[in-house]
């Protein structure tokens, strides 16, 4: 385990510094699973080849949290069709999720773009998990966060609200061009860059510059709840920052960042990037500067 610099909220309503330490245990030794109060986690992306399955059972069978929200994105309901795919490694995340509720913990959906239009699917695979669109999430030191996917907060020129109409072949095409990007690179050459990555770098910047959402509208989100703070996913890219006075939280994605947002039991939120359980190593992704709009 490596020294993490995780995010505590002062009495002032925002985030400071705090420095922990802790230790990875030998690899002979059985992971203890770390608790929490609650975990956020979204864009799973269930049904399609992205999935990363595999890591986020891992990261959920080393990790028990009292609450957990799954903030839109579980199932992609727009790949529904031909091209669905379903793994073993799906099927037993699925089937943990199902543990989860079994245990006592209280497992909430809040849809995203993606699965809106096929919460019957999510119901059919997680069985009746408590369903809404948004909700307020008051953390132990009362901290009000409003918790929503995010896909509300898209701009006009967002492809999310073009691609539920052009239909599912589109959106397979899309698909293949989003991994595409997003794949490994090529072994790098001799100056340090792979060939593919001056097609890929640019395609990215052009993808995150039109998938990004605007921070006003999470302001305006934040203060019409009466919120503190916004959790959300959506844009596949974790974050916590402060945007004027209002706390910002994304956890991110399981297609490539493997990121989740947990809450400890003093009321800390951090964000989590799990790279294993062998070593037991999880980076905690400090604050970055507040911005001003």
């Amino acid at each position: 385990m490596q020294a993490s610099t995780f995010p505590r909220r002062d009495s002032a309503g925002i985030f400071a510094a705090q420095q922990r330490f802790s230790f990875g245990k030998s690899p002979e030794q059985l992971p203890v699973p770390r608790r929490y109060r609650t975990g956020w986690i979204s864009d799973t992306h269930l049904g399609t080849r992205g999935c990363n399955a595999t890591a986020l059972l891992d990261f959920l069978r080393n990790h028990i949290a009292e609450t957990l929200y799954l903030v839109g994105d579980i199932v992609d309901g727009w790949n529904w069709g031909p091209s669905w795919h379903w793994s073993a490694a799906q099927q037993e995340l699925v089937d943990e999720i199902v543990r989860w509720r079994h245990r006592g913990a209280k497992v909430v959906f809040i849809p995203g773009n993606h699965d809106e239009f096929r919460i019957d699917l999510v119901e059919q695979l997680l069985g009746p998990v408590p369903c809404t669109s948004s909700l307020i999430h008051t953390t132990v030191d009362g901290a009000r966060m409003l918790v929503i996917h995010g896909h509300q907060f898209d701009g006009s020129l967002n492809p999310n609200r073009l691609l539920p109409m052009i239909g599912t072949n589109a959106y397979s095409h899309a698909q293949r061009i989003h991994d595409w990007y997003h794949g490994q690179s090529e072994p790098e050459a001799s100056e340090g860059r792979s060939f593919s990555d001056y097609f890929r770098y640019p395609a990215r910047r052009a993808f995150e510059f039109l998938t990004d959402f605007r921070d006003r509208a999470v302001l305006a989100a934040a203060r019409e709840h009466k919120a503190d703070g916004v959790i959300c996913g959506h844009i596949h890219r974790a974050g916590h920052r402060l945007i004027r006075t209002i706390i910002y939280v994304n956890d991110g994605d399981w297609v490539q960042n493997r990121t989740a947002v947990v809450e400890e039991q003093d009321g800390t939120l951090q964000v989590i990037r799990w790279t294993g359980a062998h070593p037991n190593t999880l980076h905690s992704e400090p604050m970055s500067n507040g911005v001003t709009l």
